[in-house]
C-alpha cells in the first residue's frame, strides 16, 4: 500500500512490487457489490483497472461495464477480452455516446447488488477496496456513500486526505473522486447523476444532490483508491477548465441546491450503541475463499514502533517465506504508522477501527476466519482478542487457536496478557513466549507447562552487524575518537525504562572523570524532563539526543557504540539487546524478565532490581569498569555476536515457528474440543464489547483528571509567581531587597 512516510507513486495497487495475494471465490454467490465502470475509448491501462477490480479481497461481486460508444477498433478488442471471461463481468452497451453521467445511471440500473461501486476506466483501487467499504455501510447503515483517501499519480502526484467528513465544505469544492460505494436505494431515490453534466464535476452534483436529499457519506482513513492524472484535464472537461469555469458550475449549484447554502447541509451523527448492545447474529455475507496456501490470522492491537510488532513483522515474514499466506486484524484505535511495513507482506490487513462500530468487531472477526478459512488463529497483546475467544471457538471451531506473549507486566492487569493466556488457556491448543521466565511465571498461575512453548523472538545477524565504516561516519559526526567509549540508551523514554537511573548514572560516570559519551536515541513522555536533567548537570556535550530512529537508521548507529545501557523495570527480553549484541556490543541491563537466558555473563552485566540508589551504584560500577577497559568490553561485545549468530537468529525463530504451527495442523488429536453454547458465546461477545467500550470511557474519565490536575497545578504555579513577585516589590520598597 502507499506509504505516507516514503512515497512512491510508482507502486499501485498493480505493481510488480506488491505481494502476491491470491482471492479466488470458493463456489458462485449473489453478489453483494456492483461495481460500475463506464468505458469508452479506454487504452492499455485499463487492463490495470481490471486487474486491481479481479484481485479484490471481495470476491462476492459483480462487474458491470458500460461501453459508451467506443469507436476505436483497440479499446473494442481489448473489451471484447472481457465478455465473458467471467460469469460476474456484464457488459452493457450504448448505441451513442451519452458520457460519464449517462454511462454511470444505466450501469447502476443494471446492478443486481444492492450496492455499487463507482470506478472510472483508468483508475485502480487497494485489494482490500470493496471490502472494506462494504463493511463501512454494513456498521454504518446512516451513511448513504462510503470513500477513502486518494492517491493521485500519473501527470501529479498526491495524498488527498479529505472527503465526505469535511461536511458543508463540499459547497466550497469537490473534496473526493467519483470512486465511491452508494447505496442503490439512495440513488435511485435522488434521480441519479444529471446526464445534462458533460463537462466534468457530475459527481460534485451528485455528493450536493444526495446531501439535498438529507444523505451524507463516510470517508475511511485509508488510502485505498488511486485516481490517474492526466496533463491538461481541461482538454477533456470544460468544467475544469480554469478557475472561471468552476465559479461558473458553482454558481449553478448554488441555484439547484439553495437550501445547502443556506445552512441546512446534512449532518450525519451515528448514535451510540446503548450498553449491552447485543452483537449481531447473522453475517451480511459470507465471501468464501478458495484457501490457496496455508493460512495464519493474526489478533493483534495495533501495527507501530515497538519490540512486539517488529517481531510480529518478522514473524510475517519468515512465513511468507515459507509459503504462508497472512491475514492480520488489529483491534485498538491507532493510527497504525507500521501498516504500510506489513503491507509489504500481505495486503490482507484490516484496522477494524477504520471502518467499523465497535459493535462489529467481534462478527467481522467470524466472518475473517469464515471468509479466509486460516488453519491457525493467534492472539498477540490483544485484550479484545482474548475476550472473544469462547465467541470464535463457538462459532469458528476449525482453525488451531495460538496465542504470542512477550512480558508480564505485574503493574496492569495483574500480569497483562500473559495473565490473559494463562486464563484462557484451555482455549488455545497452544501458548507461544518469548522468554523460559515468562513460560514459568505462567505455570505458576496455573497454565499447563506441556501446552507451552518458548519461541525467542531473535534477530537478523545479516542486518545487525559490526560495521566499521559506518562506525567511523557516526564517529565524526559526534565528534568522538575512534577509542571514546560510548554508551547507548535506545529505548521509549517513559518509566519502564527508567531514565532518573540513567541520568543518575551519567552523572556518576561523569564525577568519577571518566572519559565516555552517551547517545539517547528514542523519544517519549521522559524525553524533556531527561534533557533538562542532563543539562542542569552539564553533560550536554557527553549525551547526545538523536530522538526516535527507524530500524534502518539503528543498523547505522549501533556499529558505533561499544556498550548498550537498559536499566528497565520490567522486560520480556528486550529487542534492542538481541540488536546489540548482533552488533557486537556490551549489554549492562537488568535481571528482569527472561534477559538472563540471551545475556549471559560472558557478554554483559545484568543486575538485579533493587533500591534506585542500589540500582545507580551497581550500574555506575559496571559501566565504569568497561569504560576503564577496553579489551574486556570488546571481548564481550564479540562473544555477545557469536551467541546470537550460533543461537538466536531470525531464520531459526522462522523455522521453530513454521515447525510448531505445522506440527499442530498435522495432529488433528491436539485440537481441543470445545462445546460452548451459541446463545453463551454471543452473550460472552457482548460482554467483551462493553468491557472494552466502559474502560475506555474510564481512560477519557482519567485523561480529562489528569488534565485538570496538571492546569491546577500550573495555575497554582503561576498564583505563586505572582506572589512572589509581588512580594519582592514590596521588599525592594522597603529597602529589604536589592
Amino acid at each position: 500500500m502507499f506509504d505516507p512516510r516514503q512515497p512512491d507513486y510508482t507502486n499501485t495497487p498493480v505493481a510488480a512490487s506488491r505481494p502476491t495475494a491470491t482471492y479466488a471465490p470458493a463456489a458462485p454467490a449473489p453478489p453483494v457489490v456492483t461495481v460500475v465502470t463506464p468505458f469508452h475509448n479506454a487504452g492499455e491501462i485499463f487492463d490495470e483497472t481490471a486487474r486491481s477490480v479481479l484481485g479484490q479481497s471481495l470476491q462476492q461481486f459483480e462487474w458491470v461495464i458500460v461501453n459508451d460508444a467506443t469507436t476505436d477498433a483497440g479499446a473494442l478488442a481489448r473489451l471484447a477480452r472481457y465478455r465473458g471471461a467471467d460469469p460476474r463481468i456484464r457488459v452493457v452497451d450504448h448505441p451513442v455516446n451519452r458520457g460519464l453521467a449517462a454511462a454511470r445511471n444505466t450501469g447502476i440500473a443494471a446492478a443486481r447488488a444492492p450496492l455499487v461501486f463507482l470506478l472510472d476506466d483508468d483508475d485502480l483501487i487497494e485489494p482490500t477496496c470493496l471490502e472494506k467499504l462494504y463493511w463501512a455501510l454494513q456498521s454504518y447503515p446512516e451513511y448513504a456513500f462510503a470513500s477513502a483517501e486518494v492517491i493521485g499519480f500519473g501527470a501529479q502526484q498526491y495524498h488527498w486526505r479529505h472527503g465526505f467528513h469535511r461536511g458543508a465544505d463540499f459547497l466550497v469544492e469537490n473534496l473526493t473522486t467519483a470512486m465511491a460505494m452508494i447505496r442503490t436505494s439512495v440513488h435511485t431515490a435522488v434521480g441519479g447523476f444529471d446526464e445534462g453534466i458533460r463537462g466534468g464535476l457530475e459527481d460534485w452534483d451528485y455528493w450536493l444532490r444526495g446531501a439535498a436529499a438529507g444523505h451524507w457519506g463516510v470517508t475511511l482513513p485509508e488510502p485505498l483508491m488511486w485516481y490517474r492524472r492526466r496533463e491538461r484535464i481541461g482538454d477533456r472537461w470544460s468544467n475544469m477548465d480554469g478557475q472561471a469555469w468552476r465559479e461558473r458550475f458553482q454558481r449553478e449549484l448554488r441555484e439547484k441546491y439553495p437550501q445547502l447554502y443556506a445552512g441546512r447541509f446534512p449532518c450525519v451523527e451515528p448514535p451510540q450503541s446503548p450498553p449491552l448492545a447485543p452483537v449481531r447474529r447473522e453475517l451480511p455475507c459470507e465471501n468464501r475463499l478458495v484457501p490457496a496456501r496455508r493460512r495464519l490470522m493474526m489478533i493483534l492491537p495495533w501495527l507501530t514502533l515497538g519490540g512486539a510488532d517488529r517481531f510480529n513483522l518478522d514473524l510475517v515474514s519468515q512465513l511468507r517465506q515459507r509459503g504462508w499466506d497472512i491475514t492480520i486484524a488489529t483491534t485498538l484505535p491507532h493510527e497504525n504508522p507500521w501498516l504500510p511495513d506489513f503491507a509489504r507482506h500481505t495486503p490482507d490487513i484490516f484496522a477494524l477501527w477504520n471502518f467499523l462500530r465497535p459493535i462489529d468487531h467481534p462478527v467481522f472477526l467470524r466472518y475473517l476466519i469464515e471468509s479466509r478459512r486460516p488453519q491457525v488463529v493467534m492472539i498477540s497483546n490483544s485484550e479484545l482478542g482474548y475476550t472473544l475467544l469462547p465467541y470464535l471457538r463457538a462459532l469458528c471451531p476449525e482453525p488451531v487457536y495460538v496465542d504470542y506473549a512477550h512480558m508480564e507486566e505485574e503493574y496492569w492487569r495483574s500480569g497483562g496478557h500473559p495473565r490473559y493466556a494463562a486464563g484462557m488457556q484451555d482455549l488455545l491448543e497452544r501458548n507461544f513466549v518469548a522468554s523460559e521466565h515468562l513460560r514459568q511465571w505462567m505455570v505458576s498461575r496455573g497454565a499447563d507447562a506441556e501446552r507451552i512453548r518458548v519461541v525467542y523472538i531473535n534477530v537478523d545477524p545479516q542486518l545487525w552487524k559490526p560495521d566499521p565504516d559506518r562506525r567511523r561516519g557516526v564517529r565524526r559526526e559526534y565528534g568522538l575518537g575512534h577509542d571514546t567509549p560510548l554508551i547507548l540508551y535506545a529505548c521509549r523514554l517513559a518509566p519502564q525504562k527508567q531514565p532518573r537511573v540513567f541520568a543518575r548514572v551519567m552523572r556518576a560516570l561523569a564525577d568519577r572523570g571518566l572519559d565516555f559519551a552517551a547517545v539517547v536515541a528514542g523519544d517519549g513522555p521522559d524525553r524533556p524532563w531527561l534533557e533538562a536533567e542532563l543539562h542542569a548537570a552539564g553533560l550536554d556535550r557527553r549525551v547526545h539526543f538523536v530522538g526516535s530512529k527507524t530500524a534502518t537508521q539503528m543498523q547505522t548507529l549501533m556499529p558505533a557504540c561499544d556498550i548498550l545501557f537498559l536499566p528497565s523495570l520490567w522486560e520480556g527480553i528486550a529487542l534492542s539487546i538481541y540488536e546489540a549484541m548482533s552488533c557486537g556490543l556490551a549489554v549492562v541491563g537488568a535481571r528482569v524478565g527472561g534477559q538472563a537466558e540471551l545475556v549471559t555473563a560472558d557478554c554483559g552485566v545484568l543486575l538485579e532490581r533493587g533500591p534506585e540508589d542500589e540500582q545507580v551504584a551497581g550500574y555506575a560500577d559496571a559501566l565504569a569498569r568497561l569504560i576503564a577497559d577496553p579489551n574486556e568490553r570488546r571481548a564481550m561485545g564479540t562473544r555477545a555476536r557469536q551467541r546470537v549468530c550460533e543461537s538466536f537468529t531470525l531464520d531459526q525463530m522462522g523455522e521453530r515457528m513454521a515447525a510448531e504451527l505445522e506440527a499442530l495442523i498435522a495432529t488433528p488429536g491436539l485440537r481441543r474440543a470445545i462445546n460452548l453454547p451459541v446463545g453463551y458465546a454471543h452473550e460472552c461477545a457482548t460482554q467483551a464489547v462493553e468491557a472494552q467500550r466502559t474502560q475506555r470511557g474510564l481512560e477519557e474519565v482519567w485523561g480529562r483528571m489528569a488534565a485538570a490536575e496538571a492546569e491546577a497545578a500550573r495555575l497554582r504555579s503561576g498564583v505563586a509567581g505572582l506572589a512572589w513577585t509581588a512580594a519582592r516589590k514590596v521588599a525592594r520598597r522597603l529597602g529589604l531587597a536589592h
